[in-house]
């Protein structure tokens, strides 16, 4: 095998990626006077991901990330809490890393305000940080009043959504494993788009396994904003086999949008929901995910347009507002559904394309991937493969897909479901560790 030289990686990465201490970490000469200073708003998936990959080419840079948590929570995975599966602890990942091994400043704190012209970024305790490029990647708000009577109290409380792993899901759990024998669990799936579109019918897959041993002649109630969703047909395969879907004593109903499946309102004191068409369903746990919108500091900042999320220029994902504003994730007006995965590798274009604009060259042509995996039970899994390209024309990119087939093979179903499980391992490791 032969033997990769400095010359090589110097083409692969650029120069500065292989200074004096190598590749995995940040030369003698970082934090010099004269070294670009890139700050980062959010620890999540696509600022931990840009962070890291920026260090993984370019030694030389300052990198700091604002973040107010000391610890990042993984959605993709915590549906599987529901049944037993997978543990909110092994869903944690802290900073530590990221600050020991690739020399990133982590500041636990919050970023209220930029200041476009003087370059710098307020904080809530850490007074004013200077930068020379600043990624904004803070995750969205979550938007409530798409349902009458619900909001962040009541989420907070006995409706929680759960769409942000932690104390809801936990909590939501609980109330799954009280609720009284043969009772109803209601999910509310909202209209598009919304972070991991399959995400709410992997919910119910997940609840109604639980439910199988704990509460067999319970049900649970897919009400949706929508007419179609990723997977349907894969999940409907299951379901039918799993929980006799379709049939009269079905664990799992789905009612779209079309027949009456959009929730309008909420009666939090009597447990139950109107729809669009006037129909009131009572149910004993009511799961009402919620819509989305761009994350409250990109709109404070202006960084969003009418629409409520952010636009931006789609070679470099650099901001329309200022050139050296960088967004990504959740926010962005893209073509490309908002997925963690797709959040990484936004963070991977943006830290090459700073790359070479500061060594002071052109930009290179952006591709785009999302590998998104989905299980129904942990012997049923399912995968989409999209391919993003850029083409500077409307979006900026065009758009490819392929999906695995639905099969009643129970060898392929389940490597399918080893296969997500995996995916989910090595995409916490490839930002945090």
């Amino acid at each position: 095998m032969s033997q990769i030289t400095r010359r090589d990686l110097i083409k692969i990465f650029g120069a500065s990626a292989v200074a004096s201490t190598g590749l995995f970490g940040a030369s003698k000469a970082a934090y010099a006077n004269n070294a670009a200073h890139i700050v980062v708003v959010g620890g999540g998936i696509g600022g931990a991901s840009f962070a890291k990959y920026m260090r993984l080419i370019n030694a030389d840079v300052k990198i700091t990330i604002i973040e107010p948590k000391a610890e990042y929570i993984f959605c993709p995975g915590s549906n599987e809490i529901f049944s037993g599966h997978e543990t909110l602890e092994n869903l944690t990942v802290n900073y530590k890393t990221l600050k020991n091994r690739f020399k990133i400043d982590v500041i636990q704190d919050i970023a209220t305000e930029i200041n476009y012209e003087k370059h710098e970024i307020s904080t809530s305790k850490n007074g004013k940080v200077a930068y020379d490029k600043l990624v904004v990647s803070p995750g969205p708000e979550f938007v409530y009043d798409f349902v009458d009577g619900y909001n962040a109290e009541l989420a907070a409380g006995d409706f929680p959504h759960a769409w942000k792993t932690g104390p809801q899901t936990m909590k939501l759990k609980q109330q799954m494993e009280s609720m009284r024998q043969g009772g109803t669990i209601l999910i509310s799936s909202p209209r598009m788009p919304y972070r991991c579109p399959p995400a709410p019918y992997e919910r119910a897959s997940f609840m109604a396994a639980a439910l199988e041993k704990i509460n067999p002649t319970a049900k649970i109630l897919i009400m949706d904003s929508k007419d179609n969703y990723v997977f349907k047909e894969h999940f409907e395969h299951y379901w039918k086999d799993k929980y006799g879907f379709g049939t009269d004593n079905a664990r799992i109903e789905w009612v779209p949008s079309n027949q009456g499946g959009t929730i309008a309102k909420l009666d939090a004191a009597n447990k139950t929901v109107v729809t669009a068409n006037g129909d009131k369903i009572k149910a004993d746990v009511i799961n009402i995910i919620t819509e989305e919108k761009a994350g409250r500091f990109a709109s404070a900042n202006g960084l969003t347009d009418k629409s409520g999320w952010v636009p931006f220029e789609p070679k470099t994902f650099a901001s329309l507002v200022h050139p050296d504003v960088y967004v990504m994730g959740d926010m962005v007006d893209a073509n490309m559904p908002k997925t963690g995965y797709v959040a990484s590798n936004q963070g991977k274009v943006i830290a090459t394309a700073i790359h070479d604009i500061l060594a002071g060259r052109e930009p290179g042509t952006p591709f785009i991937t999302n590998n998104c995996v989905a299980m129904a039970g942990e012997d049923f899994g399912m995968t989409i493969t999209a391919t993003f390209r850029y083409t500077g024309e409307g979006k900026g990119y065009s758009v490819q897909e392929r999906r695995s087939a639905v099969t009643d093979n129970p060898y392929t179903n389940r490597v399918r479901a080893e296969v997500a499980k995996n995916w989910q391992r090595t995409f916490r490791k490839d930002m945090f560790s």
